[in-house]
């Protein structure tokens, strides 16, 4: 799941939506509020959903018929093979348990979820559930109206939220403004994955997986990574006699993310906020990001241990198509969701650290939040809450999680998902991923903010001229997207007055 990636055009996806939402509707659509007349998509007054999710009515009583819950997967993780068996699993398991609903799986490429998702919604037969979802993603289409608000459909069933760890409720604050839009499942907090081969080879010692061991710091990542840094001769980047144009093994990557999550690791007051809490002000070229900023720029151009655009190209193209299971990458920062999808066919030594320290002494553990998402157009969404509902209890979280390579939520499984866990990745030092939960990126990496997809656009433009070169300089560069960002933001609070 590179996140880079899952930036999709939602303006187009929420536009079709609302209009199907609209031709469903059987009563008159009360006029659209100034926020979603301002929402980043295309304002039909007509045909906007309600405000209020209706109250969830009791199930049919005959079973003769049942009732179809499309679960739609292709946004987020999720897609890759060996992924399939466990979903179809979990929907087998639950069919056979419910005479009257009938859940189908259909998985979408990301580079085909766009067209197939906006043609459901035009032909009025919107999916049930979006599925292993990213929360920046629901809060965006949120913004829009298009998707049902949970809060009717926990009230009415009782459930009880109280089994999701505290700070994943905290989390979901900063998300979602207005109501509760989805149900979260996962939990991703980020690592650096190191190759102990490589490590050994260079003699350096692996990095400390203690959290209070502030040694552990970006300045000494840098360090590391310029001796684990080979050119096809065995230079490493510390020696005059490396070349640069003919690299065969870098020593740290973290580009499987967009700007503003890996700016948040650097430690600015506000930690993933890109503007002040009133979200009128632009932050984005505050002094700490462009510290991190800077550090990624020169480690690309300069010292050489971080992979340029043309390097990430390189290691797509082979294996998992990853820098780390390739061997091209002694460090890789990135989540827990990279577990099933890239720690395949393995065959050196390996384990995982903290995310370093940042220059401000702070040390964040930028996270992924996925959850289940319902779209206020389909036809059978109590069916679909007792999917959703279903997929989170103990009984179920557990393979859930092992699937989309989540944390589970749920507080009550956390010894047995250590030992699966350790079962299938022997030798990690599991405390690094749980004692990071107590380090999690709040103010969030991707909490809500007016305008969020047009922000985002200009924040990873950006990061593209970076790792191709095309510009350097991070206060530059920063010094540009905030000018660009705060644009955005006034022509966004103009139209609310």
């Amino acid at each position: 799941m590179k996140k880079a990636t899952l930036w999709i055009s939602i303006l187009m996806i929420a536009t079709v939506l609302l209009s199907a939402c609209g031709q469903q509707a059987t009563t008159a659509a009360p006029q659209p509020t100034k926020a979603q007349e301002a929402a980043p998509t295309v304002a039909v007054p007509t045909v906007a959903a309600p405000t209020e999710a209706p109250a969830p009515t009791q199930a049919p009583a005959s079973t003769s018929v049942k009732r179809k819950v499309v679960y739609f997967i292709g946004f987020g993780t999720g897609t890759a093979p060996a992924q399939v068996d466990g979903q179809k699993a979990l929907i087998e398991k639950f069919n056979s348990t419910h005479n009257d609903i009938e859940v189908e799986m259909m998985i979408v490429p990301h580079e085909e979820v766009m067209q197939r998702f906006t043609a459901m919604a035009a032909s009025g037969d919107a999916p049930e559930i979006l599925g292993a979802i990213g929360f920046a993603t629901i809060g965006i289409l949120g913004d829009t109206g298009v998707i049902e608000d949970l809060g009717p459909y926990i009230q009415k069933s009782k459930f009880d939220t109280s089994i999701f760890y505290g700070p994943v409720i905290d989390i979901m604050k900063s998300f979602f403004p207005t109501g509760q839009k989805a149900l979260p499942f996962g939990i991703y907090p980020s690592m650096v994955f190191y190759n102990k081969d490589q490590f050994d080879a260079a003699g350096l010692p692996y990095p400390s997986h203690d959290y209070n061991d502030m040694s552990w710091t970006f300045d000494k990542a840098r360090e590391y990574g310029m001796q684990l840094t080979l050119d096809k001769e065995g230079n490493n980047a510390t020696l005059p006699a490396f070349d640069p144009k003919q690299i065969a093994q870098w020593g740290f990557d973290d580009s499987w993310t967009d700007m503003r999550n890996y700016l948040t690791e650097w430690g600015a007051p506000g930690v993933g906020l890109v503007t002040t809490p009133d979200m009128k002000t632009a932050i984005i070229n505050q002094k700490e990001w462009v510290t991190g900023l800077q550090w990624l720029s020169d480690g690309i151009w300069k010292d050489h241990f971080i992979p340029d655009a043309n390097g990430q190209a390189t290691y797509g193209a082979i294996g998992n198509g990853d820098p780390f299971s390739t061997g091209l990458s002694s460090m890789f920062l990135t989540h827990t969701w990279f577990m099933p999808e890239g720690l395949t066919g393995i065959t050196f030594k390996y384990d995982i650290a903290p995310v370093p320290v940042a220059p401000t002494g702070m040390r964040i553990v930028r996270s992924d939040v996925d959850g289940f998402a319902m779209i206020k157009g389909a036809d059978q969404k109590e069916a679909a809450w007792e999917f959703m509902s279903w997929l989170v209890q103990p009984e179920q979280i557990v393979d859930v999680c092992l699937v989309y390579g989540c944390l589970p939520p749920v507080k009550a499984v956390e010894s047995k998902f250590r030992g699966i866990m350790a079962s299938k990745w022997p030798g990690l030092d599991y405390d690094v991923i749980y004692n990071g939960l107590n380090h999690l990126d709040n103010p969030h990496s991707d909490a809500y903010v007016v305008e969020q997809q047009k922000i985002g656009d200009v924040m990873n433009n950006a990061m593209t001229l970076i790792y191709a070169g095309t510009n350097k300089d991070a206060k530059n560069v920063l010094d540009t997207v905030n000018t660009e960002v705060q644009k955005i933001l006034d022509d966004y609070w103009a139209k609310q007055k």
